[in-house]
């Protein structure tokens, strides 16, 4: 730093090296911290995220008490007055469009849920606010393409409410701390057999992971196919850092990954898990 003569004596000035130096002092502690904010921002998401599946599951649980111990059916056809967000996307003219009107007007498992938390906007994951309210899923299916058995999975369908096949009842259960129930939404594009050719994004879905277990067992195996579709944009739903949101039919959430996941979470209804049973059980 030099001093310059001023009318009353003296002042300090920096030279140009000095706030060159400053500069990339800052520049460099910018370089450091900035990825760090970010991660600590990624964090407070999922946070969000999961105490919002957290609620929908204790919505989902209000719901069991009110209809015999029956799981909110993953869909039903009737006609109804739809939602502006988890239904229409927030576009006006849908909330009078004659399709609503009609007895096979679909109705999604989120809708029945809605009275029990006041604010459908808590179907929207805080990492994906362009999903509007489908942020999240319903393991309705998962086991029908991936593993003999009965196709038992959470949920179910149904033409009416109360007729059609039966819901599920809770008791018929049989661990459902092990019962993967809700997750973060995931990308169409995983409804194949897992490939590492899997992009570009087609776009979110609420329901269901039909080839779940065989992504699974792919990624387990080593064959890397979520780091393959996540370099061709497909970032769902490993939307956490790498990971997703679960809630389980027992009413507690965790983050997981992928292959911390088992063929026995997504269809465990009157079936006996065993290592005999299933060759993906935990050692």
């Amino acid at each position: 730093m030099t001093t310059s003569p001023a009318r009353g004596g003296t002042r300090s000035a920096f030279t140009l090296i000095e706030l060159l130096v400053v500069i990339a002092i800052i520049a460099i502690l910018a370089s450091i911290l900035f990825p760090v904010f970010a991660q600590a921002r990624e964090s407070a998401r999922r946070i969000a995220c999961i105490s919002n599946i957290r609620q929908i599951n204790i919505a989902s649980a209000m719901y069991a008490e009110d209809f015999d111990e029956t799981v909110v059916p993953a869909g039903m056809r009737y006609a109804h007055t739809p939602s502006i967000c988890y239904e229409c996307d927030n576009n006006t003219p849908c909330l009078t469009s004659s399709y609503w009107t009609s007895p096979r007007a679909w109705v999604d498992w989120g809708v029945p849920l809605i009275p029990y938390i006041k604010d459908e906007h808590l179907f929207s994951c805080p990492d994906r606010p362009q999903y509007g309210c489908n942020g999240y899923a319903m393991n309705t299916d998962s086991s029908d393409d991936d593993f003999p058995g009965p196709p038992t999975p959470p949920g179910s369908f149904m033409d009416n409410p109360g007729d059609g096949p039966v819901a599920l009842t809770e008791a018929s259960v049989s661990a459902p701390a092990d019962c993967l129930f809700l997750y973060d939404s995931h990308d169409q594009a995983l409804e194949t057999a897992p490939t590492t050719n899997c992009g570009p994004s087609q776009g979110w879905d609420t329901e269901a992971w039909e080839t779940m277990n065989s992504w699974i067992v792919a990624e387990k195996s080593g064959e890397g196919v979520q780091e393959a579709c996540q370099a061709q944009g497909v970032e769902d739903p490993w939307r956490h850092t790498n990971g997703f949101n679960v809630a389980w039919l027992d009413g507690h959430a965790k983050y997981v990954h992928l292959t911390q996941l088992y063929q026995h979470n997504l269809d465990i209804e009157d079936i006996d898990y065993t290592p005999a049973n299933d060759p993906n059980w935990p050692e």
